[in-house]
């Protein structure tokens, strides 16, 4: 999974740029760390399985990348690009019953579980306001790849379900900086509430920006907060929260 979100990395920071002007236009690269931290439920053809009580998930780090290409052309939308693989497993004995994909898994019976949420983010969008504060608002088409599994260790029954889809959220970023200390903080979020699914994705940030020959070089770090409710997806309805501590660098071209 790392390996494959190193190559993403490697392949946008290897397109050509053009020329910048000052925060409001050139392309930007740049890669994080996160801590994920997961919570809530994900059901499929049987009961709630929790993530603590029932899958035994741990706590992950997983490495995401982007790539920001900001163009001087008012009417047509810039383009943010962003990969974040989401792959949790664990072990450990279950708490509390519940049957997943119709197999049933005990108390006490160990298990071994996967979660998997890779999500590529397309985001257009427009910058109506940019000086101190840069105001951008769009569109996030977030494609979400995922599968859950069970196994029980004694019983050796192995259940997996999967799910993907596209799905179109609002978007807001803002950022201030403070003037000739290089420093800034923002945030930035998507949203979507239909048909029974709900996402929020939200990012908070702060950092320090320098000037770097006709670019700039930039160190960040904050929170990101995830929370996927899905209502029959694929078969599959869940309500995952994964959130916790980043730290990220980017470069400005």
């Amino acid at each position: 999974m790392r390996s494959r979100s190193m190559l993403l990395f490697a392949v946008v920071a290897a397109v050509p740029v053009g020329a910048a002007h000052a925060d409001i236009t050139g392309i930007s690269v740049g890669a994080g760390v996160w801590k994920q931290n997961p919570d809530g439920y994900i059901q499929s053809d049987g009961d709630r399985a929790d993530v603590d009580d029932g899958l035994q998930l741990d706590s992950e780090t997983d490495v995401f990348v982007w790539a920001d290409l900001r163009h001087p052309v008012p009417l047509l939308p810039r383009l943010k690009l962003q990969y974040t693989p989401v792959s949790m497993s664990g072990d450990g004995r279950v708490t509390r019953s519940f049957e997943f994909q119709g197999t049933s898994f005990n108390v006490n019976e160990d298990v071994s579980s996967e979660l998997q949420l890779d999500q590529m983010d397309a985001i257009f969008y427009w910058t109506p306001w940019s000086t101190l504060v840069d105001l951008d608002l769009g569109v996030n088409v977030k494609y979400v790849d995922g599968y859950a599994e069970v196994e029980g260790q004694q019983s050796g029954d192995r259940e997996r379900v999967e799910f993907a889809a596209p799905l179109p959220l609002l978007y807001a970023r803002v950022e201030a900086r403070l003037p000739g200390t290089g420093l800034f903080a923002g945030g930035e979020g998507s949203y979507l509430s239909v048909d029974g699914h709900r996402i929020a994705d939200v990012t908070l940030r702060g950092g320090y920006r320098t000037d770097l020959g006709a670019g700039s070089l930039a160190v960040e770090g904050g929170w990101k907060h995830q929370n996927l409710r899905l209502d029959d997806l694929d078969d599959v309805d869940a309500d995952l929260t994964i959130e916790g501590p980043y730290v990220g660098v980017s470069a400005r071209f």
